[in-house]
């Protein structure tokens, strides 16, 4: 028999059957992309890569002595700089970064942190500040994000946190990053976001080519109006503040007037009254001297 017929086998109906597909590949009818689809998994992203326990995560004690060794200012942000791969292309943001390292390394040093607890705090406000700035974290979110990261290296609860910090510890840490980081924190931002600048331009109408100008129709008298009745043009009547003054001492002068008639009047009235009496005053006394002098006579 031939090869063919030796791979054949026969069914119990009589019909005869090819080999049988190999399972474990792919269907002949599927593409590369579709094998390449259910092979291939996503790349993680960087903050999935990081480990869940921040000690000797980017600053080893053998690079914690080298720092301690270190007999100038400028060494140690050297070193701080290296071990912490501050790479930032602006030198404005590594000047930054290296600043914050460094200024975190002396508060460790000021507490007499041993190497674990000096190593796990610059990893902790070093991420601090990526999540910070990649989120656009408020400032009220950013402190939760760095009190969850230090309380998970305050108890020792395998193995969701390890106990890094004693009570004091988290106490001092919250303490130094509230008056350090967080009472900078929109400046941390500020210069670590990524700022775009959109210029527009507006380019002339059909390449630069002068348009055809539009000839104006006739007026008629009828579609004419009386400018001092249109909104638009109301600014353009309106009277000046110095118009406006002089209307208003007009006004007041005005005013005063009727005033003044009234008092004349009033006083006019009243000298009049006066003078009845007088008159009335002077009958009486004429009166009575005349009675006086018929009393003497008599």
């Amino acid at each position: 028999k031939s090869d063919s017929e030796k791979t054949r086998s026969k069914c119990g109906d009589g019909h005869f059957t090819g080999p049988k597909e190999p399972t474990g590949y792919p269907n002949a009818n599927a593409t590369v992309s579709d094998f390449g689809a259910k092979t291939m998994k996503p790349r993680p992203k960087p903050e999935d890569m990081r480990p869940l326990f921040l000690y000797w995560a980017d600053v080893s004690e053998a690079d914690l002595a080298k720092v301690a060794a270190a007999k100038t200012k400028a060494e140690v942000r050297q070193l701080l700089k290296e071990c912490m791969k501050v790479d930032q292309p602006d030198e404005l943001r590594a000047e930054v970064l290296t600043d914050m390292h460094y200024h975190n390394y002396s508060f460790c040093m000021s507490k007499a942190f041993p190497p674990e607890k000096t190593s796990t705090l610059l990893s902790v406000m070093k991420i601090l500040l990526e999540d910070s700035v990649r989120l656009r974290l408020e400032p009220e979110d950013s402190f939760q994000l760095f009190q969850d990261s230090l309380l998970k290296h305050a108890v020792e609860r395998p193995p969701r946190s390890v106990g890094i910090f004693s009570f004091d510890d988290v106490k001092s840490i919250v303490e130094y990053a509230t008056n350090s980081f967080f009472r900078h924190y929109r400046l941390y931002i500020y210069a670590f976001m990524t700022h775009c600048d959109v210029c527009l331009r507006v380019g002339e109408p059909l390449g630069g080519a002068k348009p055809l100008m539009i000839e104006a129709l006739p007026m008629s008298a009828e579609s004419e109006v009386d400018p001092t009745l249109q909104p638009e043009l109301a600014h353009l009547f309106r009277p000046s503040e110095q118009e406006q003054a002089e209307a208003e001492m007009r006004r007041i002068q005005n005013r005063e007037e009727p005033e003044d008639e009234r008092a004349a009047l009033i006083k006019q009235r009243v000298e009049e009254g006066v003078k009845r009496l007088m008159d009335q005053f002077e009958d009486k006394l004429k009166e009575q001297d005349e009675r006086f002098n018929a009393m003497l006579n008599g």
